[in-house]
């Protein structure tokens, strides 16, 4: 497990870098997204559901990046990006068209079907996570 959370640190890093995302945010956003796929792994020993587990990943990684973007000042996709890309369901895409392109169709819908509850449970992780973000951000702003 350490060993994967290494390199999927180092691929988030990668990405911040493609991204250019440099300096500390990078590192934080490295930290975030290897933290991300620890919790996917843990998720995945403890029998939780895909959907279940990709919610929780989406809304950690989410978090992570609000709180990032928060203590560097800088714009929450700067962050979040980088983070997200240990986790994002690329091998679903890749052999859903495998198995249609080799006329497994029954593989293939099973496999997009997966790929769409993950992607899907992700993003609904993201919303909930920003959404809280704004409301916080707005009450704390209406207070003032």
């Amino acid at each position: 497990m350490i060993v994967q959370f290494i390199f999927s640190s180092l691929s988030a890093l990668g990405f911040a870098y493609i991204f250019n995302v440099r300096g500390k945010i990078a590192w934080a956003a490295a930290l975030v997204g290897g933290i991300g796929w620890v919790i996917y792994l843990l998720s995945l020993k403890m029998g939780v559901s895909l959907g279940i587990s990709f919610f929780i990943i989406g809304a950690a990684t989410t978090f992570g990046s609000e709180m990032i973007a928060r203590i560097f000042k800088t714009p929450v996709t700067s962050a979040l990006i980088p983070t997200i890309t240990p986790i994002v369901p690329g091998s679903g895409a890749y052999y859903t068209m495998f198995y249609l392109f080799n006329g497994q169709s029954e593989l293939a819908t099973q496999k997009a079907i997966d790929t769409f509850v993950m992607t899907g449970a992700m993003i609904l992780g993201f919303l909930v996570v920003s959404d809280i973000f704004k409301l916080y951000t707005k009450y704390k702003t209406k207070r003032k």
